[in-house]
Order: C-alpha cells, then structure tokens, then sequence
C-alpha cells in the first residue's frame, strides 16, 4: 500500500525566537458540498463564515455558501452531500509563538490583532497569490491549510517573512 509522503520533505521545522513553523500532518479534511438543508442536517448546525465549530471530534469551517470544510471525523449523515476528501490535497502548517501574529500579518491583508482574529476564528485569504485558511486555534497558534501542490511556495513564504521580521 501507498504511504502519504509530506510534500514539505524535510523542511518541516523551523523557529526563530518567538516563532514556531511546524507541518501538522496526520488529519482528516473532508468538504461538504451542497444545498444548505442538506448541510445543516450533517453537521447539526452551519458554522458563520470566519468562525470554527468545534464539535465532539471534528472542527468545520463554512468556506463558501454551500460547503464545509470538516477537520476530524466527518458527520455519519451525508445525503444530498457531495463529500470530497481533501487530506491527501492540503498540507497543513502549525505556527506558534509570541511573533506569530506579526509574520501573518506580513504575509497577508488580514488584521491579525488578538481583538479582531481572536481563537475560533478563520480567514480564506493568500499568500503571494496562493489560497490559503487560517484558523486561530489559540491566542499565539494558527493552522495554515494550503494546497499541497503549494506546500513548498508557502512553506517558504512564511520562513522568508519571519527571517525578515
């Protein structure tokens, strides 16, 4: 059987005071897809755009009028749902520490303050033109979804942005 490889390779660690860049791997990303009754009925209820639900064992996130992303184990009740893993397609990219706000913002046009992306909140934004979710998952901690065909571009997006921080 095929093993997963990270796309990252051995570039999956890197910290400068106050920063902390980590390959987070061993999830489970599934998208949701279609009408919102349908959606409702999977998930109990529809998470607000730019805010987490954290439920039993799976986060979701609404990531577009009718789809869901869902972290963890996706709902058992999927009719009238188009349901696309997406594990295999994304990489996902822990940052932590006190400077960690500080290379979001240097990286993208979001207001990274504590006060306006505070934890359980999530922004669909890019990197140099590469779409990427970020999830506050604590005040001084992010997961950074990105395409894995763009895991690379990303990866060192961010070490560039915070050697030059």
């Amino acid at each position: 059987m095929l093993e997963a490889r990270s796309p990252l390779g051995t570039a999956a660690h890197f910290d400068l005071p106050g920063i902390t860049l980590r390959e987070a791997a061993g999830f489970t990303l599934t998208q949701l897809a279609g009408e919102e009754k349908a959606l409702k009925k999977a998930c109990g209820k529809l998470p607000a755009f730019g805010k987490a639900d954290v439920q039993e064992a799976a986060t979701s996130f609404r990531i577009a009028p009718s789809q869901v992303w869902v972290v963890g184990a996706a709902p058992g009740k999927l009719a009238g749902l188009h349901v696309t893993p997406l594990s295999s397609g994304r990489t996902r990219i822990a940052l932590e520490g006190a400077r960690a706000r500080a290379l979001l913002a240097a990286c993208a046009a979001v207001d990274f303050a504590l006060e306006s992306f505070a934890p359980g909140q999530v922004a669909m934004t890019g990197f140099h033109h590469t779409p990427v979710l970020i999830h506050c998952t604590g005040e001084d901690t992010f997961h950074i979804y990105a395409m894995r065909s763009f895991a690379h571009s990303v990866w060192g997006w961010l070490v560039d942005a915070a050697q030059g921080l």
